[in-house]
């Protein structure tokens, strides 16, 4: 079984992100990050708008990245 939100983890990976940095970029905190990452509550769209920006991924992919949960 793969990772909740496996693709996303590597977008991180590719923009030497640490999840807290991302979750600095997405204007939340870091434990309502992992919140979110582990599946508990679903992202906002200002949350996935700013991360989509940073780590390049066009809105055609948001499902690909913020909606796959763990089947990715």
């Amino acid at each position: 079984m793969r990772q909740r939100f496996f693709n996303l983890r590597v977008k991180f990976m590719e923009h030497d992100l640490t999840q807290e940095e991302a979750a600095k970029i997405a204007g939340i905190s870091p434990s309502a990050m992992v919140n979110r990452m582990s599946g508990k509550y679903p992202f906002n769209t200002w949350e996935v708008e700013r991360l989509a920006k940073a780590l390049d991924i066009a809105p055609v992919d948001y499902g690909k990245y913020f909606f796959a949960g763990v089947s990715g």
